[in-house]
């Protein structure tokens, strides 16, 4: 996939899983006054890292502006993934029925064993790792690999942005 190609296919995800997964359709349990924003084409939530603020793709905030959810949607894995990883992870809350860090990893079908693996190396909690595909006819596909969070997570999503 050419560097257009691939952010396009990026951008389009992000905006798929902020409008289907946070909150899921119909669900009950979502705060009322939560915020889903997303930083794919202009920077709206950043959060303090030792090289700067870095833009999340997707955040979920409360109406008193605290940080509740961070999510990265990736195109690609490397050792530079886990580090972004890593500060998104410690920026998020831990308001999971775990105790997990409240911080999801999409990537791309075929590389949710990698994603894992690198989260597992470099210890970064997480609450969710998804992979993402868009097929032939541009629908989305959100499947979950591991949700290690909430169990009510560990769905399935199919749709067009």
């Amino acid at each position: 996939m050419s560097p257009p190609a691939a952010r396009a296919a990026h951008d389009r995800v992000v905006r798929f899983v902020a409008k289907y997964r946070f909150p899921f359709p119909g669900q009950s349990d979502w705060p009322a006054d939560n915020l889903t924003l997303t930083n794919e084409t202009t920077p709206r939530r950043g959060i303090p890292t030792p090289e700067g603020i870095h833009y999340p793709d997707i955040v979920v905030v409360t109406g008193a502006g605290e940080l509740r959810e961070v999510a990265e949607v990736e195109t690609e894995l490397t050792e530079e993934t886990a580090r972004v990883w890593a500060w998104g992870s410690a920026a998020a809350d831990t308001k999971t029925k775990s105790g997990v860090r409240h911080f999801f990893a999409y990537v791309p079908l075929g590389l949710g064993e990698e994603a894992l693996q690198l989260l597992e190396r470099h210890r970064i909690s997480h609450a969710g790792l998804r992979t993402w595909h868009i097929d032939t006819d541009g629908r989305i596909h959100i499947v979950p690999v591991v949700t290690t969070g909430d169990a009510k997570d560990h769905v399935d999503s199919l749709g067009v942005e």
